[in-house]
């Protein structure tokens, strides 16, 4: 018998012994535990995990990520950005993403402009303001050993508890890759699935996050340059110095 079935075996029995005179609202407790363990359990089946896969097939740059809460889903663009330190065999892999604000998102219905908020990133001349959650997924690898994994969250609005600017940190993955090897950076691509710790945002309790990463060019995005980043400021500079399009 293992230590689960146990545990559990001993809380059913002392549910099942309660008389009809007994406290409702203990026995409502009680079972709230028992369902309460039987979640915590079963995220306890998601093992990390992080190895070469030789079956993988080279996808793209710009793809999509799937983010997802078990009963629900939904797909947004993504750019995958990558830097190499070949001396000591160690890569930073960035994709960036981009959903409405909170305030946005009660009155955004279609999928379309859930999805494509990155494009404001992208060719910016037709547009004239700029808004949204702009959000850094950061892996560094050196090895066969992830370093790290963050999530970078940067927002036009103040809304990570007064702030504009959001850290997590993320310790339960799935990573699948081409190679250890990352003198040849072009050539390093796989998947991935993660858990966070938090909601990602785009809705209620999204906490899995999954997609595929394959290095394009190589610059990335650092912490202090996302936490210091003026949205609107830089997206007015830029428009100014193309032009008006409109």
């Amino acid at each position: 018998m293992t230590k689960v079935h146990f545990i559990l075996i001993v809380i059913m029995t002392l549910i099942m012994s309660c008389k009809p005179g007994d406290n409702p609202r203990e026995i409502h407790n009680e079972q709230k535990q028992i369902e309460e363990y039987k979640a915590n359990s079963k995220k306890d089946n998601f093992e990390n995990r992080f190895s070469i896969d030789t079956t993988l097939v080279k996808k793209y740059a710009f793809d999509h990520l799937i983010i997802s809460n078990a009963k629900e889903s939904d797909s947004i663009l993504s750019l995958c950005h990558c830097k190499k330190y070949k001396k000591d065999n160690r890569i930073k892999i960035q994709l960036t993403t981009a959903i409405p604000t909170k305030k946005q998102l009660d009155t955004v219905n279609e999928s379309f402009n859930k999805r494509n908020r990155l494009l404001q990133l992208r060719d910016l001349g037709y547009l004239t303001t700029i808004d949204g959650q702009f959000k850094f997924l950061t892996i560094v690898l050196k090895d066969s050993i992830i370093e790290s994994i963050d999530l970078y969250s940067k927002s036009t609005d103040k809304e990570y508890n007064g702030t504009d600017f959001d850290s997590l940190s993320i310790d339960r993955y799935k990573i699948n890759i081409s190679k250890f090897d990352y003198s040849i950076a072009s050539n390093v691509y796989g998947n991935f699935e993660l858990r966070l710790k938090k909601e990602f945002g785009l809705f209620e309790n999204d906490t899995i996050f999954k997609g595929v990463f394959l290095c394009n060019n190589w610059v990335i995005s650092e912490k202090e340059q996302i936490k210091n980043w003026n949205i609107k400021k830089e997206f007015e500079k830029r428009n100014k110095n193309r032009g008006s399009w409109h």
